[in-house]
């Protein structure tokens, strides 16, 4: 699903968000937890929830700025949790 990521004083970027199984729907919440309860920090998480669910290389990720990672891999979280609805 291409999703358009959006937020204040970043510049918007399309990424490519991929069908998610529900094992790896877990994993993206354990991610997201250990950025909540400081076990892990807010950039480290945000990278590998792109890594996970999206088709962004490395090289890719690392040519946006810290604020569209934030926004993409909190954009990400909703969407992976929002499939239930649909």
């Amino acid at each position: 699903m291409k999703v358009t990521i959006k937020g204040d004083n970043i510049k918007s970027f399309d990424i490519n968000v991929k069908d998610t199984t529900l094992s790896e729907r877990q994993e993206v919440n354990r991610e997201l937890h250990k950025m909540q309860t400081g076990e892990s920090n807010i950039f480290d998480v945000s990278v590998d929830v792109m890594r996970m669910v999206t088709d962004m290389t490395d090289d890719q990720i690392n040519m946006l700025d810290n604020d569209q990672i934030y926004a993409a891999a909190m954009d990400i979280s909703n969407i992976v949790n929002k499939k239930k609805l649909k």
